[in-house]
Parts: structure tokens; sequence; C-alpha cells
């Protein structure tokens, strides 16, 4: 009895044992597959979710734009642009004014004349100005930076006075590398943007991306117009002339008209005055009837007290 129920517990152990490993086995199991199930649910949820996502995520999401390094607003900046900073000349913008007082504006302006064809110069504006106090031309150059200064010399050098000047050298080669460095960027961005738009199927999306196409458009253009007058004033440069020659002093009276002719002037003024007043009074009629009225009846209204009293 006693080894009959020792073999009988052996076999409730063993199956047990069984059991045990069989639960463990297929726990195992479940956990090693799960991770796997997660990730494959996660990488379908992330695409799902950048499918829906507006189109500059999805664009900052393209590895190309990854690649580029930002500046320090946060803009993406390309390696190439980025090498290309490094090595870009200076943008110097030299401008100026000056004002010269001469003996013989005829002369000296003949002078300007041949000194600006001489270096490659125009003028962009002339303004003659010719009154009792003195004769003055107003006067702005453009002209290569290059001959600049010799432009400078050479009007320094002409033996009238320099009476004020004001020379200025700015310096735009960081104002120039930004608008560079964004430029490229939104032309790369246009260029992914139009990708996307050959891609899209939606609606809504062709929508969305035609209208960020239109703003990066618009930036591109203003910014093109930007470096385009910056590589003009960098070019050329201006200064502008204040050339004058002052006149003596000459009184003259003031001439008056004949006695006649006065007469005549009063006559018809005086003339006029009596149709002007004439012609008042017939405006304003109404207030005078009124004022009429109102002054019979406050006199009609004071001798009735004064018969009481």
């Amino acid at each position: 009895m006693f080894s009959y129920w020792s073999k009988h517990k052996k076999s409730i152990y063993m199956r047990h044992f069984i059991l045990v490993v069989v639960f463990a086995s297929l726990l195992s199991a479940c956990n090693n597959a799960k991770p796997e199930q997660d990730s494959n649910s996660f990488k379908s949820s992330e695409s799902d979710h950048l499918a829906a996502a507006p189109v500059a995520v999805q664009t900052a999401m393209d590895p190309k734009m990854l690649e580029m390094r930002t500046d320090a607003t946060g803009e993406p900046i390309p390696d190439q642009l980025r090498i290309e900073q490094t090595t870009t000349q200076k943008k110097i913008v030299k401008d100026g004014t000056m004002g010269i007082k001469t003996d013989n504006i005829a002369e000296s302006k003949k002078r300007f004349d041949a000194l600006l064809k001489t270096l490659n110069a125009y003028y962009e504006l002339e303004d003659l100005q010719n009154n009792d106090a003195q004769i003055r031309y107003e006067l702005k150059i453009r002209i290569p930076a290059e001959n600049f200064e010799k432009l400078i010399s050479g009007i320094e050098s002409g033996g009238d006075e320099i009476t004020n000047k004001n020379i200025q050298a700015r310096d735009v080669t960081e104002e120039y590398l930004d608008i560079a460095t964004r430029l490229e960027n939104k032309r790369a961005y246009m260029k992914r943007y139009q990708e996307l738009l050959t891609k899209a199927q939606k609606i809504e999306d062709i929508l969305s991306i035609d209208e960020n196409i239109r703003t990066l458009q618009e930036e591109i253009e203003s910014s093109e117009g930007r470096l385009k007058f910056l590589n003009d004033q960098v070019a050329f440069s201006t200064l502008t002339i204040t050339l004058f020659k002052t006149k003596e002093y000459v009184y003259k009276p003031a001439q008056k008209d004949k006695f006649t002719e006065r007469i005549k002037s009063a006559l018809s003024n005086g003339w006029s005055g009596l149709v002007d007043f004439i012609v008042g009074l017939f405006v304003i009629w109404p207030w005078l009837l009124i004022l009429f009225i109102a002054y019979k009846m406050i006199r009609r209204i004071l001798k009735r007290m004064k018969n009481k009293s």
C-alpha cells in the first residue's frame, strides 16, 4: 500500500512538473513575440502619422533636409553653401556727399562731365536751380566702385572750394551671406515641394502644397531682388554733389502800376465789394426777417408792461 501511494505521488509530481515547463515555454514565446509585434505596430503608426502630417513636416523629415546644418536662427545651411561663406569676398558699399563752391559754375560743370566720362561714371540725377541768391546744381553720380577714390581725388584737385565732405563705407557682407543662404535653402525646399506635388493624390494635399509653393516663390523673388540691389550698390558707388555759385545781392525795388491803372483797379475792387455785400444780404434775408419779428414782439411786450405799471 505504501509502495502504491509512493508511485502515485511521483506520477502526480511529474505531471505538475511537465505542466510548469509547458506553461513557462508558452510564456517565454509570448514575451519574445510581443516586442516584435509592438515594434511593427510602432513603425506602422509612425508611418501613418508621418503620412497624415502637414506637408512642411514631411519636407522637414526628408533625409536630404536633415543632412543640412543649421545657422544661428535655426535655418538649414547646405554644406556647399556653408563652405562658400568662408571664401566669399567682402561686400562693401561706398557712398558720400560733397558741397562745392565755385566762381565759374559753367566751367566746373564741364570739368565734372569730362571727369565722369573718363571714369565710366554717369549722372543718376542732374537738377539745376537758378534764383536771385545762387545758381546750384544737385548732382547724383553713380560710378564703378574701383573708380570712386579717383573721382574724389579729381574733384578735390579741381581748384574749387570744398564746403563739406562726408564719405561712408558700409560692410554688407553679413547681410548678403544671410540672404544668399536663406535663398538657397528656399530653393531646396521649393524643389522638394515640387516633387511632393507630383506624388500628391488628395485635393487637400495638392492645395496645401500649392499654397506653400506660392509663399516660397514670393520669398525667393524678394530675396533675389534684395541680392540684386546689394550687388548693384557694391558694384557702383554713389556720390551726391551740391555744386553752387553765390550771386551778389542786388536791390530790386518792386515795380508799381501807373496812377490811372491803380484808380481803375480801386474802382473795380470797390464795385466788386458792393455787389458782394448786396448778394450777401439776399443770402441772409431769412435771418434778417426773424430778427425783425423778434424785435417787434419784444418792443410790444415792453410797451404793455409799461402801460400796466
